[in-house]
């Protein structure tokens, strides 16, 4: 008899799939691991030292961040019955640590997506680089991300708790339907902000090159894991496709057009108009400020 406690209806005969995982594919799996990380750097530096969010669309950072949280919501939902199988003690621990690696390297690879926005907000708020009016809305931003999170988690308590497993997969489909949609989408505003303004900006082509084709190798792993979902893996072929051409851009107008003067011109000459904008909003609020004080 099934006890309330339990999710659904647990037969062991599912946990077979997860039996005999290579331990090649497993070593690989870690060192995808470790690369997705280090595909983050670049961006994580350029950010840093550019101290500006000129070149990356704001509508890219909210599908963006949005679109790793469908993910990662349908990853922990897809996965649960590989942790059914780990906690009965059906499976052992390397089949059980092997099981869990999408889930492992969907999560990481979300936080380190949403991490953008979360330094873009950080180290540009006091940048004198900075448009104002771009962090006002990247701030939005942020509050809606906050926003997102929170009602995926209610989604997978829901999930969990409803002790039914259709209920279950219709909430990961969703959500691995959303990702999709939404990695779709995202990339069609920051293929033309960068073609709007002939610069990566503070675009990383660095990062981009090491995820292009992390992303196609990241895909098959998915696409060959034991037990996979298709929800899991479609989003991130369409996300090698999309980046593809992003990177394509980026190097041309960086490196290819004249030489890349033309990009880094055109880049220095909207930094110069912000910060003379900046420097200008400041001398404006130094002036009014006896006013104000004297009334």
């Amino acid at each position: 008899m099934t006890s309330k406690s339990e999710i659904f209806e647990f037969s062991p005969s599912i946990c077979e799939k997860y039996e005999g995982a290579s331990t090649a594919n497993f070593i690989l799996a870690v060192i995808i691991t470790i690369g997705i990380v280090i595909s983050y750097l670049p961006q994580y530096k350029r950010i840093n030292d550019k101290r500006t969010s000129e070149g990356l669309s704001t509508q890219f950072l909210l599908l963006g961040s949005c679109s790793s949280i469908f993910t990662s919501t349908n990853i922990i939902l897809v996965s649960s019955n590989a942790r059914n199988c780990c906690r009965g003690g059906y499976i052992s621990a390397f089949n059980c640590l092997n099981s869990q690696m999408n889930l492992i390297q969907i999560g990481l690879q979300s936080v380190c997506a949403i991490m953008i926005l979360v330094l873009v907000l950080a180290l540009t708020r006091d940048s004198i680089k900075q448009d104002k009016e771009e962090y006002a809305r990247n701030l939005k931003v942020g509050k809606i991300v906050i926003a997102h999170a929170i009602i995926s988690i209610i989604e997978i308590m829901i999930a969990f708790l409803s002790g039914n497993e259709s209920l279950l997969l219709v909430i990961a489909n969703f959500n691995g339907l959303m990702s999709t949609l939404l990695t779709f989408i995202k990339y069609v505003p920051q293929i033309w902000t960068t073609y709007s303004l002939k610069h990566p900006g503070t675009l990383s082509i660095g990062m981009m090159c090491i995820q292009t084709p992390g992303g196609a190798i990241f895909t098959a792993t998915l696409f060959f894991a034991k037990g996979s979902h298709w929800s899991s893996w479609i989003s991130y072929f369409f996300a090698f496709i999309l980046q593809g051409t992003l990177l394509s851009m980026c190097i041309y107008y960086e490196y290819l057009k004249h030489g890349g003067f033309d990009a880094e011109a055109l880049e220095r000459i909207q930094v110069e108009r912000i910060i003379e904008q900046n420097m200008h909003d400041q001398e404006e609020t130094n002036d009014s400020s006896p006013l104000l004080q004297g009334s």
